[in-house]
């Protein structure tokens, strides 16, 4: 037979189920949002690494020292000078 106490039970069980099911489904979809901004951050991550490359490698190209020479040559007309020759007569 089923008592009164049997039926509270079943109910405050069935209750308590019915709130974890929606805990879980929050927490498959939270999962789910930063799966999706991990994916996103990793892209992310990539575009900035091969950036970063070109900036290193544009850094080094602007400050080699034959593309300063360059810049100085045309820029402010600077000429670079030739050694003096020291010529010694016997």
């Amino acid at each position: 037979m089923i008592t009164r106490k049997m039926i509270v039970n079943i109910l405050a069980l069935s209750i308590c189920v019915f709130f974890l099911s929606i805990e879980k489904v929050k927490l498959s979809w939270e999962i789910s949002i930063l799966h999706n901004n991990y994916e996103n951050l990793r892209v992310e991550n990539a575009n900035l690494k091969d950036q970063n490359l070109k900036l290193i490698t544009q850094f080094y190209t602007d400050n080699a020292p034959a593309n300063i020479e360059r810049i100085a040559k045309e820029s402010m007309g600077m000429i670079k000078k030739s050694p003096k020759r020291i010529v010694i007569d016997e």
